[in-house]
Order: structure tokens, then sequence, then C-alpha cells
């Protein structure tokens, strides 16, 4: 199967917690995707997956409109010239190319919906312009895919409703069960709580502004930035901790490999979770790192979104507080409730237990490899009926 995605494959857990499933289960997986700061396009082997990165261009300075075209038609060139049984696009922007090869193999078609793109142009420069174009993609992909993902009940009731599809399965943002989690400190100030985020760093389009002003309503609290972003996301995070007098306990850290998470989040004293709702895509959304902080056993504090709200409110006590992420007051308040509580370390308890019982990856992984498995038996079900059919009598 032919796996496809514009992403940086380095940081993108969901991509490659799929791929290993299915070659686990005995797939020969080619991953197609991106990669920072590469020169050239490379194919290597990764374990039992054959890997083809294609160059996404910097990090630093502004997106570049040319270079993201022409990684997308590296993209595509890549996945129309792989022969597979099935493609597999983890986002609209391979979903055309991925059809498009399907199409002459009679190969299968499955679309992984990571996010939802009615309303957005899924990170693409000129929104304006390319807005409209994602929509009709997603449609046409939701429609015409043999197997369709996405990462939660509400984003699958969004896409039955706006698509009329009713077969849509839930792959969670959940990682591999860790039995025994051994703290690993990335580089935490000692002597006090921290408050710790993990993840790509966007400074506007999360409440990181709010939460540095929230830093300085919370005496002695460090935040804990771990994760990638661009040269004026980290800017603006270190000018709003000048301005709010609180640059000695903001402390940004590079990304680390997404199979550390878990053991980076165990040392920390809550999570945060700063999602704002400003597109449904967020306002149904979740994120990996909400339960990354579960298997840590760390508590949360995070916005108060269905799906995030689903999941912080369970356990007894809850694992978590929600807030209001457009309040500094609200999200003190909430890290404060998580911190002074006496049943603090019983949070910690139940959050790992969730976690291992419920969110996890080795209980997902069963789902998407019974929907392939489904797929294909399907397929040859068919095939044989028309075989079958075609034959001459007796």
């Amino acid at each position: 199967m032919c796996a496809a995605v514009v992403s940086d494959l380095t940081y993108d857990a969901r991509v490659w917690k799929e791929a290993r499933s299915l070659a686990n289960a005995g797939y020969r997986v080619r991953l197609i995707g991106c990669k920072y700061e590469l020169t050239a396009s490379r194919c290597r082997v990764e374990g039992q997956i054959e890997v083809v990165e294609i160059p996404l261009g910097t990090r630093r300075g502004r997106i570049s409109v040319v270079v993201r075209a022409v990684t997308l038609l590296r993209l595509w060139l890549a996945v129309i010239r792989t022969p597979a049984r099935a493609y597999h696009a983890h986002n609209i922007h391979v979903g055309p190319a991925a059809w498009l090869a399907s199409r002459p193999r009679r190969a299968k078609l499955v679309y992984d919906a990571h996010e939802l793109y009615d309303e957005a142009s899924g990170g693409l420069p000129l929104p304006v312009v390319t807005a409209p174009l994602t929509r009709v993609v997603e449609r046409f992909m939701v429609r015409r895919s043999d197997a369709v993902f996405t990462t939660n009940l509400s984003r699958v009731d969004h896409l039955r409703e706006r698509y009329g599809r009713a077969s849509i399965e839930v792959l969670a943002n959940v990682p591999r069960r860790v039995d025994d989690v051994v703290p690993l400190d990335p580089g935490y100030p000692s002597g006090a709580p921290i408050i710790l985020y993990q993840g790509g760093i966007y400074a506007s389009a999360r409440a990181f502004r709010e939460t540095i002003e929230a830093l300085s309503k919370l005496a002695d609290a460090q935040f804990v930035i771990i994760g990638f972003g661009r040269d004026n996301d980290l800017n603006l995070i270190r000018r709003w901790a000048d301005e709010y007098a609180v640059a000695e306990r903001v402390h940004l850290l590079p990304p680390r490999p997404f199979d550390e998470l878990v053991r980076t989040a165990a040392g920390a004293s809550v999570g945060l979770v700063p999602i704002r709702a400003t597109k449904t895509n967020h306002r149904l959304g979740d994120t990996n790192k909400l339960f990354e902080y579960l298997m840590a056993g760390l508590p949360v504090a995070a916005s108060d979104l269905p799906e995030i709200r689903r999941v912080v409110t369970q356990g007894d006590p809850p694992v978590g507080e929600l807030f209001d992420p457009n309040s500094p007051s609200s999200i003190a308040d909430a890290i404060r409730r998580v911190l002074v509580d006496p049943a603090y370390e019983r949070r910690r308890r139940e959050a790992r237990r969730l976690a291992v019982e419920k969110f996890n990856w080795e209980i997902e992984e069963r789902r998407l490899i019974g929907v392939y498995q489904s797929v294909f038996t399907e397929a040859a079900s068919t095939g044989a009926m028309k075989s079958e059919a075609s034959s001459p009598g007796p």
C-alpha cells in the first residue's frame, strides 16, 4: 500500500503509527511525505517501511508559495508512479494524486481526515484562493473513497452531515501504550511547577499570549514549550513574555522525537492544551498532546471544547480542568486548580489509568487493520462474483 501526506514526517506521529501497524500486519508499505531542511528528495528504508521524503523548504522565514507548489507536484508524481493495491491519502492535498493512481490499477482508495477543510485552506498559503478548492476536494475524497477515517466522533458526525456518507471510522490521535514510563528531562527548570506545552508552535492560532499573561498570575510556575515553530511565531512568544515581564519563566526548548513525548511529559506538573475554536476544524478537534499527557500520568488544563471536554472530565477525580482560551484569568484559574488540588496525585494516577485502559494506539490499531481487511475482503468477494457471472454456463 502507498501512504502519502503533506507534512514533515519527522514529527507526524499519526502517519508513522498507521504505517507501522500496517507493515506489522503484513502489508508492504511505501510512505511518501516531506521533510524540512532537505536539499533533495531521498528514499530510505526504516524497519519494514520504504520511505520517500520530498523537500518542504525551510522553517525559517515566510512560507514560499513556489516551494510548496513544487513540493506538492513532486509528491503527486511520487504517488502516481507507485504501483499499489491501496492508496492512503493522509490529507486532501495528496487526495487527487491517490485517486488518479488508484483508477488504472483498480486499487482501493482510503482517505484519512486528520483535519476538516470545509472552512479553511488546511495550512496552504493564499487561503482565499485555496479554501474553495479544498472544500471541493474534501467532498470528493469523502464520497469516493473506499474507506474514510477521522480522529473523533464529532468530526465523524460533521462529515456525515455535510457529505452524506454513513461509513466513517474513528482513529483517535492517541499514543502507543507505554507500560513503564521513565521520565525524561528535556531541560526543565528546577524547583518550580512546570506548565508544559508540547507540539507545533502557532503563536496566534493557539492561546499562547493569554497563557503568558496568565503566567503573571501564577507565582513561581514555569512555562515550558517543547516543539517546532517558524521564526515569527517564536519571536511573538518572546515578545509577549517580555511584555508581561515573565521572560525568565518562559522557556522555548527544541522539538523532541514523537516517541519521546510521553517521557518528557512525565516530568512536568500540568499539561496545557490551549486550542482556539476559530474554525469548525478546531472546535471539533482534539490533539495528540492531550493523550500523550495522559499516558505520562500528567493532569491537564485545556480549552473547553466538545471533544477535549469529553476526555478531560473523565476519571475520579477528573484528569484535568477546562478553561476559556480567550481569558487569561480562566487559564490561570484552571492551572491553579490542578496544581493546588489535594487530590493531585490521584489525578495523575487516573490519567495513566485512562490512557492504559482506553486511550492508546493498541486499541485503535485493531480498527485500522479491521477496516483494511474488510476493504480487501469485499474487493475479493466482488471480483469473484463478477468472474462467476462472466463464466459460461455448463
